[in-house]
C-alpha cells in the first residue's frame, strides 16, 4: 500500500503540470524524469503479468509512461481543429510506422496466448514520438527537457552510489552476490544493464552542452555534476555493456559536437589518457570490477550464456525465416519447442539480444523494416545536422543520433530495445529538432500581457 500510495502522488504530480500549472509542456520533462522509476510495475509482475490487461495495468503503474499517455492526450486537444499537426512531419515517421505496426500485426500468429506487452505498449510510444512535437516548441522547451536528462542522471547516480555503499534500498533479490558484486546497483530501473544505458545518454548530452554552451547555469550546476557522479554509478552498474557503451557514446559525442578538430584531437587525448589511468587503478586494485573487464579478452566468458541464446534464436528464423514466430514468441517458444538446443546448466532464457528477437519474432520482413529505419535515420539525422543554424540544434541533433545508436548497440548485449522508452522520448526530441524547435526563441511576453499593456498605453495617450 505504501508503493501504491507514492505512485499516486507521483502520477498527482503529473495532474498537477497539467492542471494546477496549466503548463502542459511540462509533461515533456515529466516523461523524462519518471520513466526511470520502474519499481512498482517490476514488483507487480508476479501479480498482474506480462500480457494481456494486467499487463497493460504494470505498465501503466511506470508515472513516466502515464506522463507519455498524458502528452498524447494533451497534444490531441491542441490539434483537435489541426488533426495533421499530431502527426510529426519527420522523415523517420514512416519507417517507424511501419516497424511498429508490423510488430504490433505480429502478435496475431505468436505462440503467446495473449498480447505480450511489446504489442500493447507501441502503440502508445510511437503516438508519443509523433506528438511530442506539438508539445516542443521552442528553445526553451528543449533546455527543460535536457535538463531534466541531467537532474535524473544526477538522481539516480546518487542512488545508485548509496546502493553499493550504504546498501540501501536493494530493492531486487537476484543483484545481491550477483557475479561477485555485493549489489549491482540499479537505482529505480529494474536491472542495472537499463541504468548503465540512461547514465551513459545523459552523461553524453552533459559533456556535449559544456563543450558547446560553455559556463552557464545548466552546465555548471547540472552538466558538471552529472559527469562527477555519473562516472563512479557506472561502475557500481557492473555493466559491461555499459562501459563499453560509454565508451562508443563518448566518441561520438565529440565527433558530432559543433567544436573545431584541434579541441576534438585533445580530447580524444585526455580521455584516452583517463581511460588509462582508470583500468590501470582497477588494476591495481583488484576485486570484481576488474574481473569483469578481463572477460573482455574472453569471447566465450563475455558472450556467457548468449550464445546459447542466439543460436535458439537462429534456429526460431530457420523454421519460419519470413515472418517470424511472432511477436513476444522467443520465451515461449524455447522453453516448450527449442529447449534442446539450451545447455542443462543455463538459467538464463530471455533473450539479450534485440536483432536476434526481431528476427526469430518477425523474420526477414522485420529486418528489412528495421534496415529501413536504420539507414532513413542516419540520412535524417545527417540533413538536421547541417541544416541546423547555431551550435545548440546542431548538438541536440547529434545527441538524439548518438542516443538511439547507443541504444541499439547495447539492446545486442541486453535485448530491449522497441521496448525502450527512452529510445521513442528521444525520437521524439529529435522530431522536434528536426522540425526547428531548437532555433525558435519563446515569445518575449505572453498575450494577457499585451494586452494589458496596449490599454495602458492606449490609457496614457488619451490622457496626454
Amino acid at each position: 500500500m505504501v508503493e501504491f500510495g507514492l505512485i499516486v502522488v507521483l502520477e498527482g504530480l503529473l495532474l498537477g503540470a497539467v492542471i494546477i500549472l496549466r503548463e502542459p509542456k511540462l509533461l515533456i520533462p515529466c516523461v523524462v524524469l519518471f520513466l526511470p522509476f520502474e519499481y512498482l510495475q517490476t514488483q507487480t509482475l508476479d501479480t498482474l503479468g506480462k500480457g494481456g490487461a494486467g499487463g497493460i495495468m504494470r505498465t501503466m503503474l511506470n508515472p513516466g509512461k502515464a506522463a507519455m499517455a498524458a502528452s498524447v492526450v494533451v497534444a490531441a486537444w491542441r490539434c483537435r481543429r489541426e488533426p495533421g499537426r499530431l502527426v510529426a512531419r519527420s522523415g523517420v515517421v514512416v519507417p517507424l510506422f511501419l516497424l511498429a505496426a508490423f510488430v504490433t500485426l505480429a502478435g496475431a500468429w505468436s505462440y503467446t496466448q495473449r498480447p505480450d506487452n511489446t504489442v500493447a505498449i507501441l502503440p502508445l510510444y510511437f503516438a508519443f514520438a509523433c506528438a511530442a512535437p506539438v508539445l516542443i516548441e521552442d528553445r526553451r522547451d528543449l533546455e527543460r527537457i535536457t535538463a531534466a536528462f541531467l537532474i535524473a542522471t544526477i538522481a539516480l547516480s546518487l542512488l545508485a552510489i548509496a546502493q553499493r555503499q550504504a546498501g540501501v534500498f536493494e530493492w531486487r533479490a537476484y543483484l545481491i552476490e550477483s557475479d561477485s558484486y555485493a549489489y549491482r546497483s540499479n537505482a529505480t530501473f529494474a536491472d542495472p544493464n537499463n541504468l548503465a544505458r540512461f547514465l551513459t545518454i545523459g552523461m553524453a548530452l552533459a559533456g556535449g552542452l559544456i563543450l558547446v554552451t560553455g559556463a552557464r547555469r545548466l552546465t555548471v550546476y547540472l552538466a558538471i555534476p552529472a559527469i562527477i557522479f555519473g562516472l563512479p554509478a557506472l561502475v557500481t552498474t557492473g555493466s559491461r555493456s555499459g562501459w563499453l557503451g560509454f565508451l562508443l557514446v563518448g566518441f561520438l559525442i565529440i565527433l558530432v559536437a559543433p567544436v573545431g578538430w584541434f579541441t576534438r584531437l585533445r580530447l580524444y587525448f585526455y580521455g584516452a589518457a583517463g581511460m588509462v589511468g582508470a583500468i590501470g587503478m582497477l588494476v591495481l586494485q583488484g576485486g570484481a570490477e576488474f574481473d569483469r573487464i578481463k572477460t573482455f579478452t574472453q569471447g566465450t566468458a563475455l558472450l556467457g550464456q548468449r550464445q546459447h541464446l542466439i543460436r535458439a534464436g537462429w534456429e526460431m528464423w530457420r523454421d519460419s525465416p519470413f515472418i517470424g514466430l511472432g511477436t513476444g514468441s522467443y520465451h515461449n517458444a524455447l522453453m516448450y519447442a527449442y529447449q534442446w538446443v539450451l545447455p542443462w546448466w543455463t538459467e538464463t532464457t530471455l533473450s539479450h539480444t534485440s536483432v536476434i528477437t526481431l528476427l526469430s519474432e518477425g523474420g526477414l520482413l522485420a529486418m528489412a523494416m528495421l534496415g529501413f529505419v536504420l539507414v532513413r535515420l542516419g540520412i535524417v539525422t545527417r540533413r538536421v545536422y547541417f541544416a541546423s543554424e547555431g551550435a545548440y540544434a546542431k548538438l541536440l541533433a547529434g545527441w538524439a543520433a548518438v542516443a538511439c545508436f547507443q541504444i541499439f548497440m547495447q539492446s545486442q548485449a541486453e535485448g530491449r530495445l522497441l521496448e525502450e522508452p527512452y529510445l521513442w522520448a528521444i525520437l521524439g526530441i529529435f522530431a522536434a529538432v528536426e522540425l526547428g524547435s531548437a532555433n525558435r526563441e519563446p515569445a518575449a511576453a505572453d498575450p494577457v500581457n499585451e494586452q494589458a499593456g496596449g490599454r495602458l498605453g492606449s490609457a496614457a495617450a488619451a490622457g496626454a
